[in-house]
Parts: C-alpha cells; structure tokens; sequence
C-alpha cells in the first residue's frame, strides 16, 4: 500500500502522540509499504527528509504567517480545529504526487484533509483524544464535569475558561462548524474503549458508524532497553524509588501525588520527569526527597523506569491511554494510577498494580505505603505486568492497524 499518515506534529516534536506516529510510520514501512508523513511545517527543519523508509513533508500553516500567536510555540505549530488554507492546498499537492491508497489522520490536521480539493481518496481516522468533538480535547465541563457533547451555547464559554475569550472562542465555533466533514470519513478508530465510547455519540450522530478501538502501542523490548542503558545521573543512589513520568501539571495529578508523598512515612525518593507546564509546582514548593527534571531523553527515561520501586500515574482527568502506564509495564515495574479514561483498560487491578479513586491523595499514600511495605508482591506485580503489556507493543499493534488500513483503503 502507498499510505500517508497525516499529523498535526512529527518529531522532533516530543509527546505520546509523536510517538506513535513514528513507531507506527516506520512498522509498517518495514513490512513493505510506501509511508509518507505530513506534518506541520517547524523551524530550521527540512521540508523534505528521509528515514527509516518514511518520506516526511513539513508544509506550513496559513496561521503561521497571518496570525502567529495562535500558537504558543513555534516548536510545535498548531493546526486549529479547521481546514488551514495553506495547509490544504499544499496536502493536496503532495496527494497528487504520492496517489495514496489511503490516508490515515491523527488530528485536527484531518479537517484540510476532508474539506480536499484532491481526488477521492478513504480516509481513516484514530482518535488519540477528545478533539474531534472538543476544542479543548478533553471532553470535560470547565466545571470539572463530564460533558454531555458539542453544543453552541455550551462549547464557547468553556473553551473560552481555558484559552481565554477571544481564541476560545474562534476554536469553538471553528470546531462546531468542522464537525460536518466528518462525514466524509471512511474509518473511525481510536486509542482505547472508553475513548471510543466517548466520541461514539456524537461521531455516530454525524456518520452513522460506530468508532472502533485499535490501542494504541510502545516500543518493543523495552525492559531489556532499560537495563542495557547507561543508568541516568539524576537518579538517585540506590534503586527502588518512585517515579512519574509525563507533564508537570495540575491535570496530570502532580499535586495529588505530592501531596500523597508527604503522607508517607520515611517515603523513598521521588524522581518527576516531564515537560514543563504552567500549573506545575515551583522547586522551592517540592518536599525534600523529590527530584524534577524536565527534556529528559526517552531512553533515559526508560532507564529510570526499570530501576524503580513504582510508576505513579496520578491523573484527574480521563487519559485517552497513557503511553507512561504501557511502557512501566513492559519495563516490569507495577503501575499505581487513577481509575480514569483508558487507564483501567491497561491495569488489572491488584495484579498488575492498584487503581485508586481520581485526586484522592490518601488513598493513593495507602496503596504506594502497601506496595513500599511487600517487595514480593511488587515483583509479582511487575512480572504479571509485562506479560499484560505485550497487548499494549508494536509487535501486536502495528500488524491490526496494517489489516485496518488494508480494509480501509477498499471503502470508497
């Protein structure tokens, strides 16, 4: 098959997301198949490039030119909940030349795609979050609660409690009105069943197809990765700490589980990494024991994860499916997280770790004293876990989305 896949950003753009796409990209260029990456256009790097059998374009936005502070970082440019002028014109462009059997998109880049001035081509679509219905991604009430769905009265001021009035406002009515085109897709999937669940009323209400769950995946081997890297110097002394991996934000639960960490009694040391983040917690504020790092390279941080005691994953909101959770579990280490979005689809509760009630910071402090307290029920744990985790591994992922692909290319 000649396939595009088609992202709002490619490396060296650093997230779950980016990931995927990556890992995916290359799989299936190394099974055969002709892949080309559209992405975004990024400062001071190529247009047009080549690796691992992927050809990837980096085209630009019309935003980037007319209206730069939509975006808050040129690193990671940001395609609006809307067809992009330029971005169409110039995917339409590169359609023409590459002739795809199918295009596989990944986010809201996917409204250039449908509003296409290119000949027919099946369009397949994996939800990696809420987006596709959401302008701020979540599908959460700026009350906390869960949204029901779109709505015009309902989207604006919401969006507008996290963006601010006047682009909260434009992403809302730029997403409500994008939501028609969706019809034009061929294929719906997306990373885990509680996100497929979530979008399938409203995706149902516009196509009438229900959206089906292909999760998405990590790197293989990545247990024997971890030990086979250079043990990184932030760690500290000796092994057996806990360890959060992700952004260091309010959403993510880092308060949470600070504040769970300070109910411990003689707590091992506690090493944050991730990207930084607006709400995340000043160094003065962090209690003694607890390290934070941020750019830390993901083979390092796979290095710190099979040296820990515990991976903690904290979240307050429903995470789509967390790559952090997949990954300590294929690195053997047991997973303590919040029964959110996807998470309870990868934790089997008790057996490969504990779920815990979101934001509540003592019943996390008693399940990471319990586990600290039996060494032998954590081995077990990570043991169970990695053998939990091959579901969650681009050995068994890339060959369902390469069938989904294949199926998705003969719907016309």
């Amino acid at each position: 098959m000649r396939l595009i896949e088609l992202t709002d950003l490619y490396q060296p753009a650093i997230g779950g997301l980016e990931r995927f796409v990556l890992m995916l990209s290359e799989g299936l260029a190394s099974r055969g198949h002709e892949v080309h990456v559209v992405t975004s256009a990024v400062p001071g790097v190529p247009a047009i490039e080549r690796s691992a059998g992927v050809t990837v374009h980096r085209i630009p936005l019309l935003y980037q030119k007319v209206a730069p502070r939509l975006g808050e970082d040129a690193a990671r440019p940001f395609h609006p909940p809307a067809p992009d002028p330029l971005f169409r014109r110039l995917l339409a462009e590169v359609v023409r030349e590459v002739k795809p059997d199918v295009i596989h998109a990944h986010a809201w880049s996917v409204f250039s795609c449908l509003a296409r001035t290119f000949p027919p081509t099946p369009v397949m679509v994996t939800a990696h979050d809420y987006g596709l219905v959401c302008a701020r991604r979540s599908l959460v009430h700026r009350s906390g609660a869960s949204c029901p769905g779109p709505s015009w009265w309902r989207c604006g001021p919401c969006a507008s409690s996290q963006y601010g009035l006047g682009k909260g406002s434009v992403l809302a009515a730029a997403s409500l009105s994008s939501l028609r085109l969706l019809k034009k897709v061929g294929t719906f999937t997306a990373v885990s069943d509680y996100v497929a669940n979530r979008l399938s009323p409203t995706i149902g209400q516009v196509v009438g197809q229900p959206v089906r769950t292909l999760h998405s995946f990590v790197p293989d081997g990545l247990y024997e990765a971890g030990w086979q890297a250079e043990r990184p110097e932030f760690l500290p002394a000796e092994d057996g700490y806990l360890l959060y991996v992700g952004q260091l934000s309010r959403h993510k639960g880092v308060d949470v589980l600070l504040d769970a960490y300070r109910r411990l009694p003689s707590p091992p040391p506690l090493v944050m990494l991730g990207t930084p983040h607006p709400t995340c917690p000043a160094p003065e504020s962090l209690p003694a024991g607890v390290t934070m790092r941020t750019s830390v390279a993901h083979r390092s941080v796979i290095a710190a994860m099979v040296r820990a005691a515990c991976v903690v994953a904290p979240s307050v909101w429903p995470e789509p499916l967390p790559m952090t959770v997949s990954e300590a579990q294929n690195c053997g280490v047991p997973v303590i997280a919040s029964a959110v979005g996807g998470i309870p689809e990868q934790i089997l509760d008790g057996q490969t770790g504990w779920l815990v009630p979101a934001a509540d910071d003592r019943a996390l402090a008693d399940r990471l004293a319990a586990l600290l307290a039996n060494g032998d029920r954590a081995r077990t744990m990570g043991h169970a876990g990695r053998l939990q985790g091959r579901r969650f591994t681009a050995a068994h992922g890339t060959g369902l989305f390469e069938q989904a692909l294949q199926t998705a290319s003969q719907t016309a």
